[in-house]
């Protein structure tokens, strides 16, 4: 006797799930449109988004969500029309216009369909941009503004990075809506990092010392008590205020919590004041050049026992362990009178990026037949790099 085959809709949802979460996007994207089953399936099946970045210049909003680790993006950017409408462009797929529409209301809607679901994560939240006007960015936060508040789900994101001063408003202001939970990492950088100070206290003090990363590239004007209320296990500050008490405190620390991976780097942006004319108890020197010196404490009792501490006039920097936690560090220390000496504490000669994000993204994981064009197939799968 012949029996039945069994297909997906036999399986019960729980193994359904399991079985989405395995597949890659082009596959989520056919299941999606095989059934008004799989299509509640794949809508409810956890999803993380590596990247997320919202651009705003003067042509126009950005939108970038990376598809799969090291295959390409999904970049959509609204533009204005000369009638008054919006026109989107991306990559590898023919330009869509939208009579009587405005492009940044479409780039945040975009955004909220994609991003703002109680079952999507995003890894890196980046904003920033190029010839930025300073009314148009006002209008793009307080437009995301009203888009966050009226949510019911807080924005899920694990890191920020915002990289113009235009655009710290709405660094403020999304992670105001966040979940606090998830929020990880913050890391700020421009384009004239000595332009203008940063004021890392004042707006989300409780996110911002709760933290576990923390990168501000720029001048930061903070206290020396500022800075030893961040329970950060990795911080990278610059100021005109740092003196060489703080770095004996952080020294301290940093020690007493024997965190593997933990590390911090103070730089006093006037270029003096912080060459430790005592070195803190435990340390041995073991390497140094025309620019800076080294040091070592071993530890007890811990996996990775090794402190390393280098001292320059103006910087200090401190590591617990071998590992490659602390991965964000500018490296612009080399003596052109010395050899390279990259090998001579592991980990600092590392890639400014964050760390790579791993997990299926999955933009067709959202109902985006009503996006724009409902005749339009934006999931095409000749639009994304095979």
């Amino acid at each position: 006797m012949n029996k039945k085959p069994i297909e997906l809709s036999d399986l019960p949802p729980e193994m359904l799930q399991l079985l989405v979460e395995k597949c890659d996007f082009i596959t989520r994207r056919r299941l999606r449109a095989s059934s008004s089953l799989m299509y509640q399936v794949v809508n409810s099946t956890k999803l993380y988004i590596p990247l997320v970045k919202i651009l705003h210049w003067n042509t126009g909003v950005l939108v970038e969500l990376s598809v799969e680790p090291f295959k390409g993006n999904y970049i959509l950017e609204f533009k204005k029309t000369p009638t008054g409408g919006t026109q989107i462009s991306s990559n590898y797929r023919e330009e869509i216009l939208i009579e009587i529409s405005d492009p940044m209301d479409e780039a945040i809607d975009f955004f909220r369909q994609m991003c703002l679901q109680k079952n999507v994560t995003i890894g890196q939240f980046h904003l920033g941009g190029v010839y930025i006007d300073t009314i148009d960015m006002k209008k793009l936060t307080q437009k995301l503004d009203g888009v966050l508040r009226e949510s019911e789900i807080p924005v899920k994101i694990k890191s920020i990075l915002c990289e113009r001063i235009e655009s710290e408003d709405l660094m403020w202001k999304i992670m105001d809506y966040c979940d606090k939970r998830l929020l990880k990492e913050m890391k700020v950088r421009r384009m004239f990092p000595d332009d203008d100070i940063f004021e890392l206290f004042g707006k989300q003090d409780e996110i911002v010392k709760n933290l576990e990363k923390i990168e501000i590239e720029c001048l930061c004007n903070v206290s020396d008590e500022d800075v030893l209320s961040l329970n950060a296990s990795v911080i990278s500050l610059k100021s005109d205020n740092f003196t060489v008490d703080l770095v004996y405190k952080l020294i301290e620390k940093f020690i007493n919590r024997r965190e593997d991976g933990s590390a911090f780097c103070i730089e006093n942006s006037q270029k003096r004041n912080l060459d430790l004319g005592t070195i803190p108890p435990g340390f041995k020197k073991t390497d140094s050049t025309n620019e800076y010196k080294e040091y070592r404490n071993q530890l007890i009792n811990t996996n990775h026992p090794t402190v390393y501490l280098r001292v320059r006039e103006d910087r200090v920097r401190l590591q617990i362990g071998d590992t490659k936690k602390a991965n964000f560090w500018i490296e612009d220390e080399s003596d052109s009178d010395t050899s390279d000496d990259s090998d001579s504490i592991p980990g600092w000669d590392m890639d400014m990026d964050y760390d790579e994000y791993e997990g299926d993204f999955d933009p067709d994981d959202y109902d985006y037949e009503n996006a724009f064009d409902q005749d339009y197939d934006y999931f095409d799968d000749d639009f994304f790099w095979d």
